[in-house]
């Protein structure tokens, strides 16, 4: 499918034709495409300041940042900006969680993940992916990452069970949806 434009939740291929979009660019847009309130933000922000480094602090960040973590209750929050970067960064906080805190022997953490899942094409992302069409010409993958199969409840015990002690996450999709919705028992 080719879309040519997009409005809250339809979409329009080159042809004109008119289509719910349940997929909204793997949630990217689940506030709707072309959003007013937000293009508005985006425009209005962009004339001002479109982008600054993290090399240096805009009067913006601390604003957005204590309402986030108010609403949450956290401490604190590293926004990213894509989904990738998010499991990229969990990975990381996982790991040094692991060797700071579980005390993993340096080099030997290990993040356990469910085949089916998909958070992004980075290397160490496709390093937990099953899928041959996301992995293959694209190794060596990251070490210390293992897969069990999504809803294998077992097989997850038994891995905990034999490596628990350099386990330093579980990162999985509670409904996996890049190939349709798939749930866990």
């Amino acid at each position: 499918m080719v879309f040519s434009k997009a409005k809250d939740v339809h979409v329009w291929d080159p042809e004109g034709r008119k289509y719910l979009d349940f997929l909204s660019a793997y949630s990217a847009v689940n506030q709707g495409h072309c959003h007013e309130k937000i293009l508005n933000a985006l425009s209005q922000q962009a004339q001002q300041l479109t982008l600054s480094s993290r090399a240096f602090h805009n009067d913006k960040f601390p604003i957005f940042a204590q309402h986030l973590t108010s609403m949450f209750g956290y401490e604190m929050i590293l926004p990213m900006n894509t989904g990738a970067e998010g499991v990229e960064t969990a990975l990381k906080l996982a790991r040094k969680w692991g060797y700071e805190k579980k005390h993993i022997p340096k080099n030997e953490a290990i993040i356990i993940s469910c085949c089916g899942c998909f958070h992004g094409r980075t290397t160490a992302v496709i390093s937990m992916s099953c899928d041959n069409e996301a992995t293959r010409g694209f190794g060596p993958f990251l070490p210390g990452l293992l897969k069990v199969d999504f809803g294998d409840a077992d097989s997850l015990k038994t891995m905990f069970e034999a490596i628990g002690d350099k386990v330093a996450g579980f990162l999985f999709e509670p409904i996996q949806g890049e190939a349709g919705i798939k749930g866990s028992d």
